[in-house]
């Protein structure tokens, strides 16, 4: 399998936590789409240009994060479930993953779009603050009862929540929440996500050395 990502995406992360969980044995291909040609040719292997993107053994392109999990939930048998068998327990999983990526996602993606000094608007960074404080305390009261986000085994949810929590992590203090900051504490002790953490690391640090 190849993978086709960048680091610093929260859907990329996504994808690297199910493909370490899964124990599944890839290719990576960092793509930078800020740059034109590594666009133009990223595009020969998908017209849509997304990241992230799975290319399979038999020549087959699977974009979208949450379906490429579950492509690797469904054909890889090692490694951890990300999806349970029981229909109203996956269900679960799935609208999780859908929250996280339309709720938490897309408001951590305006909040810091706002954070642009050239924007000035300080009344819609207030705004969008509010809007992630308030999911945030909701995706808290959900932990409350819940060891993992949909029950006691780590999912595809948890897959989707701890990257965006992982951006989150040097401007809020998820400590500060009872029940998300065990939850954070807990993601990471976990292997997959340590590995997703010191890539995101060598990335800045790479990034910072760069002359721009």
């Amino acid at each position: 399998m190849d993978l086709y990502y960048h680091p610093l995406s929260r859907q990329s992360q996504k994808v690297l936590i199910a493909l370490y969980e899964k124990q599944a044995h890839f290719y990576p291909h960092i793509i930078d789409l800020s740059d034109p040609y590594a666009r133009r040719e990223f595009q020969r292997i998908d017209l849509t240009g997304y990241l992230p993107t799975l290319r399979v053994e038999t020549g087959e392109i699977i974009p979208d994060a949450s379906v490429i999990i579950e492509y690797l939930d469904a054909t890889l048998a090692q490694g951890t479930r990300l999806i349970p068998q029981p229909l109203e327990d996956a269900l679960q999983v799935r609208l999780y993953d859908r929250l996280s990526d339309a709720r938490l996602d897309k408001v951590i993606d305006n909040w810091q779009i706002a954070q642009n000094p050239n924007l000035h608007n300080q009344l819609k960074i207030k705004q969008l603050e509010n809007e992630l404080l308030t999911t945030l305390d909701s995706f808290d009261r959900r932990l409350a009862n819940n060891h993992w986000l949909c029950g006691d085994s780590f999912s595809l949810a948890d897959c989707a929540t701890i990257p965006c929590l992982l951006s989150l992590d040097t401007t809020f203090n998820l400590l500060d929440y009872e029940h998300l900051g065990r939850y954070w504490m807990q993601a990471t002790l976990r292997g997959a996500v340590n590995q997703v953490q010191e890539e995101v690391a060598l990335t800045l640090a790479r990034q910072a050395s760069t002359p721009s």
